[in-house]
């Protein structure tokens, strides 16, 4: 997934990530502590915190959408594609509508 930097920050720790505003980041993992992300930037790995970043989903995620809705858009396309979106039968599952 990728984010933009909102704000630009330095690191003050070893395991933090230094980035500028207008960076695209590539964010790892999401899951270790609710404020910081770990992040890849130019190569290095590290810390970023959540609220100085936008992340931007997976063209593919449809979020909160119904079964019909996700078929109705993948009928709009030309070629084969899929949409994931979060579970309507099972909350806090993920269904996929190919």
């Amino acid at each position: 997934m990728e984010a933009v930097a909102l704000y630009s920050f330095r690191a003050t720790e070893g395991d933090e990530l230094s980035f500028n505003k207008g960076d695209v980041l590539k964010i790892i993992n999401m899951e270790d502590d609710p404020n910081w992300y770990t992040a890849e930037l130019s190569n290095k790995k590290g810390y970023v915190p959540k609220n100085y970043i936008n992340v931007k989903p997976h063209a593919w995620f449809a979020g909160r959408v119904s079964r019909g809705v996700a078929e109705g858009r993948l009928r709009q396309r030309d070629c084969g594609a899929f949409i994931v979106r979060e579970s309507e039968s099972a909350p806090g599952e993920f269904s996929m509508s190919v």
